[in-house]
């Protein structure tokens, strides 16, 4: 890892950043690949995060458990699906998938106080997708 200082853009974001793969199948979420790259990584969202919040959201935190960065995406365990109907009055109808599985990336920004990377979401089920979200997971940063 390199120095913070000599991680910075002439704006104060980090220049490098990490690509996290990983592949899922069903609810387990397994981390494939961590890879630096050259680039800004998107801003973080605010990390005071509310009560009983639903939705998925990763979060970079440092030993002490703090959350340093926090982004809030559309979840990419694909647990549903939007399929065209043949019904006039609903064109677009939620299909469940029976054994989801697949591959994501995510992009955060290369910090040097970070060891954790935490996924947060609701529960993967469409039809609970409104509850609370909580830890779903974390993986250490750097490869040990």
């Amino acid at each position: 890892m390199i120095k913070q200082a000599e991680n910075k853009s002439q704006y104060g974001r980090v220049k490098r950043s990490i690509r996290f793969t990983f592949s899922y199948r069903g609810a387990n979420i397994k981390l494939e690949s961590r890879q630096t790259i050259k680039m800004i990584s998107p801003p973080s969202d605010p990390l005071k995060v509310s009560d009983r919040r639903s939705g998925f959201w990763y979060e970079l935190r440092d030993k002490e458990n703090r959350m340093l960065y926090r982004r809030i995406i559309q979840n990419p365990v694909k647990y549903a699906v939007e399929v065209r109907s043949d019904k006039k009055d609903t064109p677009l109808v939620w299909e469940e998938v029976k054994d989801p599985a697949g591959l994501f990336v995510l992009l955060a920004p290369e910090l040097q106080e970070a060891v954790s990377i935490v996924l947060v979401s609701s529960p993967f089920e469409p039809a609970r997708a409104n509850e609370e979200a909580i830890e779903i997971t974390r993986f250490p940063v750097t490869e040990k």
